[in-house]
């Protein structure tokens, strides 16, 4: 049951995980610092899709599934869950090729809303009021 629970978990990790990269961007708009969480983010996916590697998140959701005793899907996890109807050679490019798209989109109207926006004004030290 334990397993189960956690193979779950880690699937909805991992869907929440692709949402973040998809949107982060986007969510860099209003929250900038989201950029240094967001950015090394993209980093690792793109490593992960350069090298060819299974992602770990899919490799330790399956390893829950065969410990819980269920099977274990074939493929990954956006094969088996977000676009099973889509052949693999067209997802196999399709994909990072929409990451990257989205990806610099976001960046590309963050980048124009910063530069817009001006120079941040400097932090200022906080004083302590004076008392009357």
């Amino acid at each position: 049951m334990l397993y189960a629970r956690s193979a779950d978990l880690v699937a909805i990790t991992h869907a929440a995980f692709i949402a973040f990269l998809l949107v982060g961007g986007y969510a860099a708009w209003r929250f900038p610092r989201l950029v240094w969480v967001h950015i090394p983010a993209v980093l690792l996916t793109a490593a992960i899709f350069a090298f060819g590697a299974d992602c770990p998140l899919t490799d330790l959701e399956k390893y829950f599934r065969h410990q819980a005793g269920d099977p274990a899907y074939r493929g990954g996890f956006i094969a088996h869950y977000l676009l099973p109807m889509v052949p693999d050679g067209a997802r196999a490019v399709t994909v990072p090729v929409v990451v990257v798209l989205v990806t610099a989109a976001a960046y590309t109207g963050y980048i124009r809303r910063r530069r817009r926006a001006g120079p941040e004004p400097a932090p200022t030290a906080r004083t302590a009021p004076t008392p009357d």
